[in-house]
C-alpha cells in the first residue's frame, strides 16, 4: 500500500476489508478503513447483486481499486458496474514459487523497490498489553492443523524456558478454541491484533507455527522463530529484524524434535544483537 501511495500521491485510500488492519499501518496510510463484513458491502461479492443507490452513493468520486481476490470473484465486476475505471486485481496466493511479499510488490514494476521496501513494518504501541522483560510469546496454532508442530512439544518447550528464567505468553486465537492450559501459565486470548502487535515488540522471542501471527510478530520487530512443516517456506516465510526458520523432516512437524527446537530458541535469546 506505500508503493501504492507512490505512485497516486493525491489521492484517498480507503480500506475495504477488516477496519481492525487499518490501525497497524503506518499514519496517513489509509485515509478510511470500512468493514467488509458490514451488511452494507454484502452486494459487492455477490452475482446479480443489486447494487443499492447507496453503494452508488459511497462509491461515487473512486476512480481506482486494488484487489486481493479470484478470478471467479464478483469483485471486479461489480466496482465496474459502480463506475471505477481503473481496477488492479491479483490472486491472493502465487501461482509460482515466489516470497509472498515479493509477488505483492511485483503489481508494481515501474517503481524502485528497495530491500528496506521489502521488510514489513507494523506501527505498534506499546503499554495496552503489560509485557515483562524476559518475556518469549508462543502461538500454538494456525489455520491448518497440518501446519501445526504438537501442542505437547510447544508445552514441553514453555518448561524448558521457564527453567531457564524466562515467562512465557502464550497467544490463543479463534483459531486455538478449545487449547486447553494448566491456570499457571499466563495467555492473551483473543486479543486486538494492534495490541498484540505492541506486545510482540517488547518480548524477548515469538516462536510459533506459520501463520499470520508469525508475520505480525517479525513485522512488529520481535526476533521470530517460525517451524514450517507442509507449508513452503520459500513463499510464506515471514520477514523481519531477525527470524529464522525451522523445517520439519519429511515436512511433517511430528517428527521436529523437542530438543532441536529448544536448541534453536537458546541460540536466539543469547544473541546479544539482532
Amino acid at each position: 500500500m506505500t508503493a501504492w501511495r507512490r505512485l497516486h500521491p493525491r489521492d484517498g485510500v480507503v480500506l475495504l476489508g477488516k477496519a481492525e488492519h487499518a490501525l497497524l499501518a503506518p499514519q496517513g496510510l489509509f485515509d478510511e478503513a470500512w468493514e467488509a463484513s458490514s451488511s452494507v458491502f454484502t452486494p459487492l461479492f455477490g452475482r446479480d447483486a443489486d447494487v443499492s443507490a447507496a453503494l452508488t452513493t459511497r462509491f461515487r468520486g473512486f476512480r481506482s481499486a486494488l484487489l486481493f481476490s479470484s478470478p471467479t470473484s464478483a469483485l471486479s465486476g461489480n466496482l465496474m458496474r459502480l463506475g471505477l475505471p481503473d481496477i488492479v486485481r491479483q490472486d491472493p496466493f502465487p501461482a509460482e514459487q515466489v516470497p509472498i511479499i515479493d509477488y505483492h510488490l511485483s503489481l508494481f514494476p515501474g517503481i524502485t523497490i528497495t530491500e528496506e521496501d521489502r521488510r514489513p513494518r507494523l506501527r505498534c504501541t506499546a503499554g495496552a498489553l503489560p509485557v515483562a522483560a524476559n518475556t518469549v510469546a508462543l502461538h500454538p496454532g494456525s489455520g491448518n492443523e497440518k501446519k501445526n508442530w504438537p501442542m505437547a512439544n510447544f508445552q514441553d518447550l514453555a518448561r524448558r524456558l521457564e527453567e531457564e528464567g524466562y515467562l512465557v505468553r502464550w497467544i490463543l486465537g479463534p483459531a486455538e478454541e478449545g487449547v486447553g492450559l494448566p491456570d499457571r501459565w499466563l495467555t492473551w486470548r483473543n486479543v486486538p491484533l494492534s495490541d498484540l502487535a505492541g506486545a510482540l515488540a517488547a518480548c524477548k522471542l515469538f516462536v510459533g507455527n506459520d501463520s499470520g501471527i508469525a508475520h505480525l510478530a517479525a513485522a512488529a520487530g520481535c526476533p521470530t522463530l517460525a517451524l514450517f512443516g507442509v507449508s513452503d517456506p520459500g513463499v510464506w516465510a515471514p520477514r523481519g529484524r531477525a527470524v529464522r526458520l525451522v523445517k520439519a523432516p519429511r515436512a511433517d512437524l511430528r517428527t521436529l524434535s523437542r530438543e532441536l527446537t529448544f536448541s534453536e530458541c537458546l541460540g536466539f535469546l543469547r544473541l546479544e544483537t539482532f
